[in-house]
């Protein structure tokens, strides 16, 4: 049952039948068909961002030039291109390779040069190989390209903000630290068992903000180190950078794996205030208990109305076990809810006052971490980065010993530029569900900034703008993409936007 057969159609080309209808035939013709016409509208938002131009002027490209067939612009942009379309496998490339939006995307010729057949060998015929793309990423580890793309994913975020917000800086802005687990299978250098997570991973550090709804960049590190292991030291580096060029207030928050001295005393320093949920520990638990003991009273006396409360919050001054001095620390306490006998709670440590922040607005600003954490969860689903295993060099190529061997790359620098590109497709995919938000909004509507205003998630303006099938047809050196009728409205929108929004301005 749904076994197809063959059949030849007189004229044309052999065609499928399926069993299960006999009215329906599948052939093939000699026509430019594609399923991810989306990517031209990419290509016109990384153009307008100023993104590939920024990268090109401060990547270092050591390829010999004159056996160069794929400018660097073109492989940066096919692999960002591969990675927001969610064709994540290396050798996924080699089946695109005439995909004709693809080659229209990236190339930099002009009007219907990249789909005709090149005259000269110098010129690409397609996308770039897999090698091709493999000795990218190889590029890419280099310390300084690596620290060009870390920097990439800060100035798309800057160049968002100028670009679609009209602001050059904001007042105040909420950075986000916390660690997740990319799984992995095979051998890849430093991959190791969390205990925590129960498998075998990387757990590097991300930084972002869910103000902006922008993912600052990451942090790549072995999969058994401690959550905080290196945070003070990389927050540094993204503080330092977001002083310069993004607000002139910020707050750092995270998960309560973070809250250590290595951290907080340098923020305390900096005068950058912080909110951090902190570990119950047994002391401050027996600290706590008279607290917790007036809730349980006021619970049993008045059952009904405390159940209704949001949560209660406590205050106390703590020092840790590791900590060089007492700080503020909130005890917030949940009623149960219809089914629960007990109370949660939970520590909330801050350098806030509570003259400046009492505890519930403190805890409003903590739970709005909650935004950031989803962001991270778009980014795993629908990423889903494939980090490398690549560790040695080749022993044959084609069945024969190479007559000139060359040392094995760094596979884990070469996972920390795969894991950066990946937030780089994430963000730009951010972007455009940052302009779809304000290409629908109704005349009237208050102006909002921030992932407050993104209604859409990643994965839905991936199926809606970028998974667009068309065909392409050449005429009188123009090239026609032909959409269906929905795919053509949403475009249709946001590109009378983004003719309002003009170029992005260059940063000085």
């Amino acid at each position: 049952m749904g076994e197809a057969n063959l059949d030849v159609i007189s004229g044309q080309e052999t065609a499928i039948r399926p069993t299960f209808n006999g009215a329906i035939r599948v052939e093939a013709r000699e026509e430019r068909l594609t399923a991810d016409a989306g990517t031209v509208l990419a290509r016109e938002i990384m153009d307008r961002m100023g993104l590939i131009e920024w990268l090109e002027d401060r990547l270092c490209d050591s390829r010999c030039p004159w056996l160069i067939k794929h400018p660097l612009v073109e492989l940066l942009r096919t692999q960002i291109m591969l990675l927001m379309q969610g064709w994540t496998d290396a050798d996924e490339s080699d089946f695109l390779r005439e995909d004709p939006a693809l080659k229209l995307a990236v190339s930099q010729r002009k009007q219907d040069a990249p789909l005709r057949t090149p005259d000269r060998a110098c010129v690409p015929d397609g996308l770039a190989s897999q090698p091709t793309l493999s000795r990218l990423l190889a590029a890419m580890a280099h310390p300084h390209n690596a620290s060009v793309l870390q920097e990439a994913n800060l100035f798309a975020a800057q160049q968002r903000l100028r670009w679609i917000s009209k602001r050059k800086r904001l007042e105040y802005l909420t950075l986000d630290v916390d660690s997740l687990p990319v799984k992995v299978h095979g051998h890849q250098a430093g991959a190791a068992y969390n205990g925590y997570y129960h498998e075998v991973c990387y757990h590097p550090l991300i930084f972002g903000s869910a103000d902006l709804g922008s993912l600052f960049g990451s942090v790549l590190r072995k999969g058994n180190v401690h959550t905080s292991n290196g945070a003070g030291e990389q927050l540094a580096i993204y503080l330092d950078w977001v002083e310069t060029y993004l607000a002139d207030s910020i707050t750092v928050r995270g998960d309560a794996g973070f809250p250590g001295d290595e951290l907080l005393v340098p923020l305390e320093e900096r005068n950058h205030s912080y909110v951090f949920r902190f570990k119950q520990y047994s002391p401050l638990d027996s600290l706590a208990q008279q607290c917790m003991n007036h809730f349980l009273k006021d619970l049993h006396d008045r059952p009904d109305e405390v159940r209704e409360e949001e949560f209660r919050c406590y205050e106390t001054r703590y020092q840790g076990d590791e900590w060089s001095h007492s700080r503020r620390v909130v005890m917030v306490i949940v009623p149960p809810k219809a089914n629960d006998l007990l109370p949660r709670h939970f520590f909330l440590v801050t350098n806030f006052s509570a003259a400046t922040m009492h505890g519930k607005l403190l805890v409003d600003l903590y739970r709005d971490r909650g935004n950031y954490e989803d962001l991270l969860g778009q980014f795993m689903s629908t990423l889903t980065p494939q980090l490398s295993s690549t560790t040695r060099s080749k022993t044959h190529y084609r069945g024969q010993e190479p007559q000139q061997r060359y040392p094995s790359r760094d596979a884990f620098a070469t996972n920390q530029a795969i894991l950066s590109l990946n937030i780089l497709a994430f963000n730009l995919l951010g972007t455009i569900g940052q302009l779809h938000d304000r290409a629908h909004r109704r005349p009237g509507r208050p102006r909002k900034y921030g992932r407050s205003s993104t209604r859409i998630t990643v994965d839905t303006v991936r199926r809606l703008y970028l998974k667009v099938p068309a065909r392409v047809t050449l005429h009188a050196r123009r090239v026609w993409l032909t959409i269906n009728r929905k795919a053509a409205d949403l475009w249709d929108r946001i590109w009378c936007f983004l003719d309002r929004l003009g170029y992005a301005p260059v940063p000085p």
